[in-house]
């Protein structure tokens, strides 16, 4: 059974957090760390702000006692059996899917059960068993900084407990037994102990002399007190030799698992080679000397008969007596035997072995294929053709089902940006950064929710990062763009610039919903404040690339929100 693990540590001075931040973040030496395994930020950024400056500016002017807790780190987990349940003791054998659930779990938690408090959450990978490591500033619901209100008591950390068990339960993780006397050994005193000599208990030496008319009781109790030190260290030795027994147990049985991995990866590279073989033409030279050609002793790139004098250039050769070029061991066989394909595949066979005639028959057929591709141009992307008999009934879908500014509407219409096709179909034209069309969103208005197809070459090519949906506010053409805002559909993306209006300053709004339109990763490096309003899982991979980007989950879609506001917004040019 996996049991949740939810821990907190009171951090009351500036020099404890900036060690704790240290820690986290790896910044010095770590015992139990793997130095190569890298850590996931899951919420806030671990680059640009140190968590001392965060946390400060959380706090603001308000007056702090001596006293008191500066923030909260905690720590979440599982019992190890969760994330790697075929392999409990071997940290790369962790299920990837479990991982990603647990932490979207543990994300999901922490920002729901401690909004704008929360401001860090990084994802341990590094040490044998996950965890998430949180920093939250105990604000209470007057803004006051006061950890009591919130971890003061043992009936509220009982209920931190439950509440964390309960997100993590529907992952077959559950709570520990309420109010169970296990306790956690520090890991500072646990390696002190491990790493001491071995204690060898003389009693006669530790063993206190009984004083005159002393009862037992008495006895017994500075008996266990003189003892108690050592008795715990040699426990702790005692549990560190099973481990490393069992330690020594599951290497020799990952010894055994690398040699079977080692015998399989040997095959497949066989298989590769023979694979390649297949791939590599056979040598003109040597199908020239079957051919009974004779190599100039003069030349050796000349092969020479009655009829023919042949210049072998790597796989080309040229033949002068006939003025003929060709490539590759088909080619010549024909050429010199005036014979055709089917005969020439024969002829290979009978003279190099049927292994030796596929390979120069799949290189053949390669070099064909791609001097057929390179002789037709790729396909280029055709926008639906505007219907506008039929914009009058998209326009009032916009602006009455989903309550879109007039305005906005308009302005993208005259643009080409939007329209609709004689289908009847919502068109949202997909454009490169440079302005280029490169694809179309098609929206259907009578189909419920927010469903988007493809026409023509677009999801191929928006899959490959060759345009996106994207409109910008605020500013003019020229003023240099300070926020980018990353949404999953074009109606998301209208919604949320008609809520944030008006602009102060130039704000990008692009369509990147990962499976196709993967966003534009190296433009977005250079905009100052990045905010992803993208799923979770695939904003966690986005945060990746993207390490000041920040995460914001709407409550529920932007357009649902701008409907509850049942009002049109003013707005600035749109640019």
């Amino acid at each position: 059974m996996s049991l949740a693990v939810c821990r907190i540590q009171k951090i009351k001075s500036w020099g404890l957090l900036g060690g704790n931040e240290a820690h986290t973040a790896r910044a010095r030496n770590t015992l139990n760390a793997n130095p190569e395994v890298t850590n996931v930020t899951l919420f806030g950024n671990s680059d640009n702000a140190n968590l001392v400056a965060l946390v400060k500016d959380k706090i603001g002017l308000q007056k702090i006692r001596s006293n008191a807790v500066l923030a909260v780190e905690m720590v979440l987990s599982a019992s190890a059996e969760y994330f790697r349940p075929e392999e409990l003791f071997e940290a790369e054998a962790q299920d990837k899917q479990r991982l990603s659930d647990f932490a979207q779990a543990t994300l999901t938690w922490l920002c729901s059960a401690w909004g704008d408090r929360l401001l860090r959450a990084e994802l341990h990978l590094d040490e044998i068993t996950p965890h998430v490591h949180a920093y939250i500033v105990p604000l209470d619901k007057n803004g006051k900084l006061n950890c009591r209100a919130l971890f003061g008591t043992r009936e509220k950390l009982s209920q931190l407990q439950d509440s964390f068990a309960d997100a993590v339960a529907h992952l077959g993780i559950s709570r520990g037994i309420k109010g169970s006397a296990a306790t956690y050994t520090s890991v500072k005193k646990y390696y002190a102990a491990v790493e001491s000599d071995s204690e060898i208990l003389d009693l006669e030496s530790y063993l206190p002399k009984p004083r005159i008319h002393e009862a037992s009781e008495s006895y017994r109790e500075r008996v266990i007190e003189v003892l108690r030190d050592k008795l715990e260290i040699i426990n702790y030795q005692l549990s560190d030799r099973t481990r490393l027994l069992r330690q020594k147990a599951e290497l020799e049985k990952t010894a055994l698992r690398s040699e079977k991995l080692r015998a399989s990866l040997e095959k497949e590279l066989l298989a590769l080679r023979q694979e390649m073989k297949l791939l590599q033409d056979l040598p003109l030279e040597s199908v020239a000397d079957e051919l009974g050609l004779n190599q100039d002793k003069q030349n050796q790139s000349q092969w020479l008969s009655t009829h023919h004098a042949i210049a072998i250039t790597n796989s080309s050769f040229h033949d002068d007596l006939h003025n003929s070029i060709g490539k590759g061991a088909l080619d010549l066989v024909m050429h010199v035997n005036q014979c055709s394909l089917d005969d020439a595949v024969v002829w290979l066979r009978d003279c190099f072995g049927e292994e030796e005639m596929l390979a120069a028959v799949t290189h053949h057929a390669r070099r064909q294929a791609l001097s057929i591709a390179q002789q037709v141009p790729p396909s280029i992307f055709v926008a639906p053709t505007p219907n506008r008999n039929r914009w009058l009934e998209i326009e009032r879908y916009l602006t009455r089902d989903r309550s879109l500014p007039q305005k906005l509407v308009q302005t993208l219409y005259q643009r080409g940006l939007i329209y609709a096709d004689i289908t009847g179909n919502a068109v949202f034209l997909a454009r490169s950064l440079s302005a280029e069309v490169t694809g179309a969103y098609l929206h259907p208005p009578g189909v419920p929710g927010d469903a988007y197809s493809f026409c023509n070459a677009s999801r191929r090519r928006l899959m490959s990062g060759h345009g996106w949906f994207h409109l910008s506010m605020g500013g003019n053409f020229n003023s240099p763009t300070v926020m980018a805002m990353l949404v999953s559909t074009p109606i998301e993306a209208m919604s949320l610039a008609a809520l944030n209006a008006p602009h102060r300053q130039r704000t990008l709004y692009l369509v990147s919903d990962s499976k196709h339109a993967p966003a534009p990763v190296e433009f977005l490096k250079n905009i100052p404040t990045v905010i992803v309003t993208i799923p979770k899982v695939a904003a966690i991979t986005l945060q990746r690339e993207l390490s000041h980007a920040k995460h914001l989950e709407p409550r529920t879609s932007w357009n649902r929100q701008l409907q509850q506001l049942q009002g049109d917004t003013s707005y600035v040019t749109l640019g």
